[in-house]
């Protein structure tokens, strides 16, 4: 596979998601597909169009399928089909709970299931050699960074931003590993988040919603989970997919260790995550979520970094 295909992802995937995200929030103003203001936890000023996931799935759906056109290897339908029918189904179970809030067990079921999705599409690892053993921890993998970067999802550009961080580094370790099919599903993956972030970023004209957050971060964890480093051993691999994923998981930590010892439920919502806590300090909205990204770039450098040995 030629850079060139790798960079007409990039730069094709940004400038469709661009289109596609403003047309979205057309739609949604139309429709009245809103976020309003709470005064509580939404604090924007007006209503917000949430329509970025739909836009950001058509986009993806569209560059895979322009790029499948130029590449002839083998397994390039089953990378797609593993990508994209977990990561649909996500944003289905992200959409309906924009609109009626599902129940947090059922929600929890169901991005369960999303994982399994994956597992059975063939996204595997071979971590304790036990199929039932990896599975759950596939599954597990799915379901942390579905919540983590939904959790994320509470600054303008910060879920992002740290989802185009996070799959170019899995795109350069790809790379390294000579993965061709996994580097243009990583460089397909940050053009379309680019071209979402262009509109997202502060002060944001549309959010990605609970179906835009699973259904990037159910992308990126096949990304992740796909990386294949032959010559390095299984525990360096964890820590490449770790790494990979340091702030959503950090933030995720955060957050549950701060709700649980205050006796307050996890799946509680609130304006108690790391950005918060770096705004209350007197920080604006753009520099705090730059702040966070620089643990997103030590990671991300680390993961490569570890690949690289």
């Amino acid at each position: 596979m030629t850079w060139w295909l790798l960079a007409g992802a990039l730069l094709g995937g940004l400038g469709i998601s661009a289109v596609a995200v403003a047309m979205s929030i057309r739609l949604a103003h139309r429709f009245d597909v809103l976020d309003y203001p709470d005064s509580e936890r939404k604090t924007q000023e007006q209503p917000i169009p949430k329509l970025g996931g739909l836009a950001v799935a058509v986009a993806f759906a569209v560059v895979v399928t322009i790029a499948m056109q130029f590449v002839a290897l083998p397994g390039e339908g089953q990378l797609a089909a593993a990508a994209l029918v977990p990561a649909v189904f996500a944003g289905v179970v992200g959409y309906i709970d924009d609109r009626v809030h599902i129940n947090p067990y059922v929600r929890l079921t169901l991005q369960a299931l999303t994982g399994i999705l994956v597992w059975l599409l063939g996204t595997r690892v071979g971590l304790f050699q036990i199929e039932w053993l990896d599975a759950i921890v596939v599954v597990a993998f799915v379901v942390i960074l579905i919540n983590g970067l939904n959790l994320l999802d509470n600054s303008d550009g910060l879920a992002a931003s740290t989802t185009v961080i996070a799959a170019l580094g899995a795109a350069v370790i790809a790379v390294i590993y000579e993965q061709e099919l996994v580097s243009l599903l990583g460089f397909a993956l940050v053009g379309i988040t680019l071209g979402f972030l262009w509109h997202n970023w502060f002060p944001a004209r549309v959010y990605l919603g609970d179906s835009g957050a699973y259904f990037l971060a159910t992308l990126l964890a096949v990304a992740v989970i796909r990386l294949r480093p032959e010559d390095i051993p299984p525990s360096s691999g964890v820590v490449i997919a770790l790494l990979l994923i340091a702030l959503p998981l950090v933030d995720t930590t955060y957050v549950a260790v701060k709700r649980l010892s205050a006796g307050i439920h996890p799946f509680t919502a609130g304006r108690d995550h790391l950005s918060h806590a770096i705004q209350e300090r007197g920080m604006s909205v753009p520099a705090s979520v730059m702040t966070l990204q620089i643990l997103s770039l030590v990671g991300a450098l680390g993961a490569v970094t570890v690949a690289s040995i």
